[in-house]
C-alpha cells in the first residue's frame, strides 16, 4: 500500500487516518473545521466519535473548533518542518472554538 501524499490536504486527512489510535480518543466526540488558505484553499472537516476518525472536504454544520491556516503550513506541521505551538504564537495557525481540543488533538495520532 503506498504512503498517503503529504503534499495534498487530501493526503495529509489520510495520512492522519492511517497514524490514528482509536483508544486515545474514546469518549471523544467532537468535530473540526479546517479552513485553509494559499495554494490549497477551501474548508476540509475532521469528524472524531468515540474512536472512530473519519474526514470529508467541505465545512461543517456546527464545529466545536475552527482552524485557520495556510495550506502549506499545515503540511509543513504534519511533516514535523515547522512546530504546532510556535505557529499558533506567531498567528500562522489561529483556533476559533474549543482550545483545549486542539491541545488534545496531538494525543490522537501516531507521530510520523
Amino acid at each position: 500500500m503506498a504512503a498517503p501524499d503529504m503534499n495534498s490536504i487530501a493526503g495529509s486527512f489520510e495520512a492522519l487516518k492511517s497514524a490514528f489510535k482509536p483508544e486515545k480518543a474514546q469518549g471523544v466526540t467532537k468535530v473540526i473545521q479546517f479552513d485553509f488558505t494559499g495554494r490549497e484553499a477551501g474548508s476540509w472537516t475532521m469528524h472524531l466519535d468515540n474512536g472512530a476518525y473519519s474526514y470529508h472536504q467541505g465545512p461543517a454544520e456546527s464545529p466545536n473548533a475552527t482552524v485557520d491556516v495556510d495550506s502549506d503550513d499545515w503540511l509543513k506541521i504534519l511533516k514535523g518542518e515547522m512546530n504546532a505551538v510556535s505557529a499558533f504564537m506567531s498567528g500562522k495557525i489561529r483556533i476559533k472554538g474549543d482550545m483545549s481540543l486542539m491541545m488534545a488533538f496531538q494525543n490522537w495520532f501516531e507521530r510520523a
